[in-house]
């Protein structure tokens, strides 16, 4: 459950990923590109709610609510700091 948590996007699908959305925010992404973007935007989507999944099973045991476990591990999600 621990790994789970504290595993985080791998690094060549996250600098991938922050290409494709530099070249969308830049108006250059071609239909390709556009087409790995979403699956990759799937990818770390699955990563992320199996990652909120643990933390809550592990809240959970620890009879606390989500925000405090997180608080107590020091983690945040973008947007979330």
């Amino acid at each position: 459950m621990l790994i789970t948590i504290n595993q985080g996007i791998p690094a060549d699908i996250q600098n991938r990923y922050d290409e494709l959305i530099e070249k969308r925010r830049m108006e250059m992404l071609t239909p390709d590109q556009y087409r790995e973007l979403l699956a990759l935007s799937d990818q770390v989507e699955t990563i992320e709610a199996k990652r909120v999944e643990a933390m809550a099973e592990l809240a959970g045991l620890r009879q606390i609510s989500l925000s405090t476990l997180m608080a107590d591990l020091d983690i945040h999600f973008p947007g979330n700091v």
